[in-house]
């Protein structure tokens, strides 16, 4: 397990799994499941996210 990684909890009685994050992370997580999240902040993800896809592409040029 690295670090910032949630850790699995299972309840003995239920066998219900749990996970636990840091606060941080459950702030990120909740923004986003809340709607409150602007659209442009996904913006850099999805610019590296192409720039990745794009490297290998042969008919990049002709997109454009």
């Amino acid at each position: 397990m690295s670090l910032g990684t949630p850790v699995e909890v299972v309840d003995p009685a239920t066998n219900e799994v749990y996970y636990l994050v840091s606060a941080e992370q459950f702030q990120k997580i909740s923004t986003i499941l809340s709607g409150d999240i602007d659209p442009r902040d996904a913006y850099p993800f999805i610019d590296k996210v192409m720039a990745d896809d794009d490297v290998d592409d042969p008919w990049l040029e002709s997109y454009q």
